[in-house]
């Protein structure tokens, strides 16, 4: 029986009070979580009405922790923070440092579920410090367990794989088989994340055994969803989905609200993938509701608006589409969700270039980029890549689109921007140029002619001699590129070569006359390539130079027009027949995706400090 500060008159009451808290535990044992909580309400109720003694510490902790432990179950996040806040408030002048090391980490795990990260992580640093203080290894490694995961929450991977190193090593030192299976359960997860998805169903795999053996039923549902989201995100959708049922009836038998959750979410993440869309639809409402119903504002509610964008999304409705990808966004930017943001930033970018809001769509993907590739630098690595790819692929569509808006303005320039972009990199390779510099010199190239979307057609495609007067207008096409792009940023330095691409290397070159290397290294292997084009195409006001012809008219301007340096690696570079398939071609649909991978350091050459590839004698 629990102690009161009671006399002997209140000993009834202690019985009726100590009977209460039994039963409100059998409840819980039992998953009835509002009977629990109206049992340990009752409790409170008759204590205060009947003014009897003040609780006893220890009975007032356990109080609070069970009714912590009912919210919590039922989903009541707010509630349940409010219970461990009072133990620590009752713990304050006090030397309980068990309960209050206990309190840290049931707190911390809450505002994990709620999103907020950041203060999650001080409370389980909290938790740690009183684990040490008592030398409790047990308490240590489940609250470095905890710590991983917000460290995961946050996109902090390698931080939250060291910790999990740790707490596996403390687990393993103690014999405590069933902590150790979260541990390798969670690892697991952070090892899928990385690319690493046979070995984490390795780790899966070790902790079902081990739960099952356990008789773990609660924690087996959780980690049968990790198995089923590792089969989804390798498109193995049956295999998934059998997982996910199993984890599903799980929380239904033992009335786990959050797990139920969770499994709604990949639920219709899954059915959405196998454009089964009312099903996802379902899920992604029923998940909606259990968020809302209890007021709560974190990541899955990011998972569940973004979700609900995909699916309007198929459906073509769009303005409802950019509705939830706007609500997630600015969820994202309230809890500081960052790779979820990336991922929104990503999906919303992508129906935005669908609906040809080409600039809007790029400053999506270039924030999108910059997160992922920030996220990468965490521990995001393989998996990473591949959306960063993605992204540039994304990219390259939005280039093609606006290269063709400035084609389609004169049929006889079309193709043009996708010759430049080829034979620019062409010639780069030449120089040795890395792959991000190679990008930057195609996406230049691609759009380098961007600005004639705003000349007038009559100046364009003028047969005769423009007048000095239509000559000045064409001279501001390069500034008005740039101005076009204003407030656009690339995951490449575009703007330079768009703006600098008709200077000329002895200075009388335009829009602002620089001179030699001052001129932007790309801008200068653009210009050579855009006027080699230029000549050796039809115009409407000449027929196309053979390239013997084009390269004469080239020689005699080196080093007044062009890069001497530069003009003689393309000379050499033609003449060898590296470029026969470009000059004068009739691009494809798809030419630019060909140029495109071609960008990368396929030779497989090591590069040397300063990025380009040695060159041997």
């Amino acid at each position: 029986m629990h102690h009161l500060s009671a006399t002997n008159a209140d000993t009834d009451w202690a019985r009726t009070i100590d009977n209460l808290l039994t039963l409100a535990k059998e409840a819980s044992q039992s998953f009835d979580f509002d009977r629990a909580i109206e049992y340990l309400c009752n409790l409170e109720r008759i204590w205060d009405s009947k003014g009897l003694p003040d609780f006893s510490m220890e009975l007032r902790v356990e109080l609070h922790r069970e009714k912590g432990k009912a919210f919590t179950k039922l989903g009541k996040l707010d509630e349940a923070i409010n219970e461990y806040q009072r133990i620590l408030k009752f713990c304050q002048d006090s030397n309980q440092l068990e309960a209050k090391s206990e309190t840290f980490t049931q707190i911390g795990q809450l505002l994990s579920k709620q999103g907020d990260h950041e203060r999650a992580l001080g409370y389980h640093q909290r938790a740690i410090g009183a684990y040490r203080r008592l030398r409790d290894n047990t308490g240590m490694c489940k609250a470095l367990r905890n710590l991983g995961v917000s460290y995961i929450e946050l996109g902090e991977f390698e931080e939250a794989e060291d910790t999990y190193q740790q707490a596996i090593e403390i687990a393993e030192q103690l014999g405590d088989r069933l902590l150790y299976a979260d541990l390798v359960n969670n690892l697991g997860a952070i090892l899928n994340m990385k690319g690493n998805w046979e070995e984490a169903l390795d780790k899966y795999q070790v902790s079902l055994e081990i739960y099952a053996a356990e008789n773990e039923i609660r924690k087996s549902g959780y980690a049968k969803n990790n198995v089923a989201i590792t089969f989804n995100e390798q498109g193995m959708h049956d295999e998934a989905f059998t997982y996910f049922r199993s984890a599903y009836d799980i929380a239904n038998q033992i009335n786990d609200a959050s797990l139920a959750l969770i499994v709604d979410i990949n639920l219709a993440d899954l059915y959405l993938k196998k454009r089964m869309l009312s099903e996802a639809k379902s899920h992604c409402e029923k998940a909606e509701q259990h968020l809302t119903g209890s007021n709560l504002t974190n990541g899955h509610l990011i998972e569940v608006k973004m979700i609900a964008g995909k699916i309007a999304t198929h459906e073509k409705d769009h303005n409802t589409a950019v509705s939830h990808f706007n609500e997630a966004f600015d969820l994202c930017r309230e809890i500081g969700a960052r790779f979820l943001e990336a991922e929104v930033l990503l999906e919303r970018g992508t129906l935005l270039r669908i609906l040809g809001k080409h600039f809007d769509a790029l400053n999506d993907l270039e924030a999108s980029y910059h997160l992922y590739s920030s996220l990468k630098a965490e521990g995001k690595r393989e998996q990473t890549e591949k959306v960063i790819k993605s992204i540039e692929t994304l990219y390259l569509e939005v280039f093609d689109s606006m290269g063709k808006e400035v084609d389609h303005k004169d049929k006889y320039t079309k193709g043009h921007s996708d010759r430049v972009a080829s034979l620019a990199l062409l010639l780069a390779r030449e120089l040795g140029l890395r792959s991000h510099v190679l990008k930057t010199i195609v996406a230049g190239a691609l759009l380098h002619d961007i600005g004639k979307i705003e000349v007038d057609d009559s100046i364009l495609k003028k047969a005769g001699r423009l007048t000095d007067e239509e000559f000045v207008q064409i001279k501001k096409h390069p500034e008005m590129g740039v101005e076009l792009l204003r407030g656009k940023e690339f995951p490449w330095e575009i703007k330079p070569l768009v703006l600098h691409h008709h200077e000329k290397y002895d200075g009388s070159g335009y829009p602002l006359g620089l001179k030699g290397e001052d001129i932007p290294l790309g801008a200068r292997i653009v210009c050579v390539a855009d006027v080699f084009d230029a000549l050796t195409s039809d115009r409407v006001y000449r027929k196309a130079f053979d390239t013997e012809k084009a390269l004469d008219i080239m020689k005699q301007e080196s080093g007044s027009s062009f890069d001497p340096m530069i003009l003689k690696c393309f000379i050499e570079m033609i003449d060898g027949g590296k470029a026969n398939l470009v000059i004068n071609s009739r691009t494809r649909e798809n030419e630019m995706y060909s140029i495109w991978s071609k960008c990368s350091n396929i030779d497989g050459q090591p590069l040397d400090e300063s990025g380009r590839i040695p060159v041997t004698h």
